[in-house]
């Protein structure tokens, strides 16, 4: 509630001077940039504050560390930084070549550049703010009175509607924005479900969650690393189909860490250590072997 009360006015700002209404007179037409200073306006003027004023109401200091530890929480291993950063890519390339469309040569050294500064500002300016919120407040805790995908698909209803502002840009009519309305709610339900498998999988890592949240951004957007390397369209559903392979795929690594019971173990925060000393006993054993 508190996130929409604060949204819904100053990201109506930049939209409104889209259609040349200028709020007080003072802010020019972004053309292009709209979307991204709707999107900046939202993240550092709506979710952050929320984000911090329900964590602090409820769990105080402690509960504002907690979260920032796991904002910046790297160490959820080598096999699962693999599929965070290469997943998504990976199959929705191979998907959009299956689905007919081919790929194009790139000029390696530019184009991986430029994907990997874009990663980064999307990174860092929106996604790792963004999953502290919807990941890191809104999926934990509804995971601790339902089911990993139940709190994903309720997670999903306020996570699109907080996008809706954002098809008013330029011509709109009823039907467009209805169908974006529906299209919202069937990816934003998808691309949940597979972020609350990647939480549990690392482990309540929000760095995690959101690097997933950009490389799905990167692999389906018109400026991403897919539409770079293959020409057509068959793109677009390959990253939906995409999802659901990551899903299925993550699901069966991390299937013991699903369930309820694992969500009380890594709130107790046990769960997010057992990597570590799991780690510092196996070190330990082949060192005694050694000896």
């Amino acid at each position: 509630m508190l996130t929409f009360a604060l949204a819904l006015p100053v990201m109506s700002v930049p939209i409104l001077a889209s259609h040349h209404i200028r709020v007080g007179g003072w802010i020019p037409e972004l053309g292009d940039g709209t979307e991204r200073v709707a999107s900046v306006l939202l993240v550092f003027l709506a979710l952050v504050p929320a984000t911090v004023v329900v964590t602090w109401a409820t769990d105080g200091v402690a509960g504002l560390r907690s979260l920032l530890h796991r904002a910046l929480r790297w160490d959820f291993g080598a096999r699962w930084w693999l599929l965070v950063i290469a997943g998504l890519p990976t199959v929705t390339l191979g998907l959009a070549v299956i689905f007919g469309d081919t790929i194009h040569p790139v000029d390696v050294a530019p184009f991986a550049a430029a994907q990997v500064l874009g990663l980064l500002v999307n990174l860092c300016l929106i996604n790792i703010w963004e999953e502290s919120a919807w990941a890191g407040v809104v999926q934990t805790r509804l995971e601790r009175s339902h089911s990993l995908v139940t709190a994903a698909l309720l997670t999903a209803v306020p996570f699109a509607l907080v996008h809706l502002p954002l098809h008013f840009i330029g011509d709109f009519s009823v039907e467009s924005v209805m169908t974006a309305l529906i299209t919202l709610l069937i990816v934003c339900a998808l691309v949940r479900v597979m972020l609350g498998v990647f939480l549990r999988g690392t482990r309540d890592s929000i760095l995690a969650v959101a690097l997933v949240h950009t490389m799905f951004n990167r692999s389906n957007n018109d400026e991403g690393i897919v539409a770079g390397l293959v020409a057509g369209d068959a793109r677009k559903l390959a990253g939906l189909v995409a999802v659901l392979v990551m899903t299925a795929v993550v699901s069966v690594v991390a299937r013991r860490r699903l369930g309820r019971p694992h969500r009380r173990l890594l709130d107790s925060g046990l769960g997010r250590t057992q990597t570590h000393t799991s780690t510092t006993h196996s070190h330990t054993s082949t060192t005694q072997d050694q000896r």
